[in-house]
């Protein structure tokens, strides 16, 4: 039995001095066809909720880069209830231009329960866009 142990232990030695270390050094300078990565014309998208009295007042504030044309912004209020988040009011904004915000408040919030915000934000340039999804922080109201 010690003989069979220490045979294994023998073997697992030598598999562990034999392993390579691998890094990955080099970056990746191509994208594939098909594939475009974020931020091609958005500079920035914030989105926050926060106690406004006895209601829940959110906002989404997103700015292009210069080659922004159009902004349009769906945001989600979302309350988190039996294990799931799920949407209990929307508010959209679409400009024609670099910078767009938008804000409500919701008056049926429950106390004890737990908001945040989901922004669905899609930022053109001319007929190209990119589509950014943004949560804000969880307020317990």
């Amino acid at each position: 039995m010690k003989k069979m142990i220490s045979a294994i232990m023998a073997i697992c030695i030598m598999m562990c001095s034999l392993s390579m270390s691998v890094s990955a050094n080099s970056v990746i300078d191509y994208v594939e066809p098909g594939i475009e990565l974020m931020y091609l014309y958005t500079d920035n998208v914030s989105t926050s909720v926060y106690r406004s009295g006895s209601n829940i007042a959110y906002k989404c504030d997103a700015k292009g880069k210069s080659t922004a044309t159009k902004i349009s912004i769906y945001l989600y209020l979302q309350e988190y209830s039996n294990g799931a988040w799920s949407n209990v009011d929307v508010v959209t904004k679409a400009v024609n231009g670099r910078s767009a915000y938008v804000s409500d408040t919701y008056s049926s919030a429950v106390s004890g329960r737990k908001y945040r915000t989901e922004a669905h934000v899609y930022v053109y340039s001319g007929s190209k866009y990119e589509y950014l999804e943004v949560n804000s922080g969880t307020l317990i109201f």
